[in-house]
């Protein structure tokens, strides 16, 4: 699995149509695996947001995954997926709680 953050309020307030995430100008959409996720969390997020990890099987999205280096010299590689994450592939959401 891999997993795409973003605040509780964006997951909830989103049509049901609407794709979780659209690329950005990076071209892609940023996602993590499993074991990056508090580290992302913690980068990117306010310690007191309410964020959700929502769960996709890269296997079945209809873009291109590709695993590559982080931003900003994170260590790792990331999955960075090239085209939107629908909606009826999510696998599964999740709280991610900060430290």
């Amino acid at each position: 699995m891999i997993f795409h953050l973003l605040a509780r309020q964006d997951w909830q307030g989103a049509a049901a149509d609407a794709p979780v995430a659209m690329p950005g100008e990076d071209g892609y959409v940023h996602c993590c695996d499993e074991g990056q996720i508090g580290g992302v969390r913690q980068r990117y997020f306010p310690l007191d947001a309410e964020i959700v990890a929502v769960a996709f099987d890269p296997t079945r999205l209809p873009a291109e995954t590709r695993y590559e280096p982080g931003a900003g010299g994170q260590p790792g590689r990331f999955p960075h997926v090239y085209g939107p994450l629908p909606r009826d592939q999510v696998a599964f959401v999740r709280s991610v709680r900060g430290r």
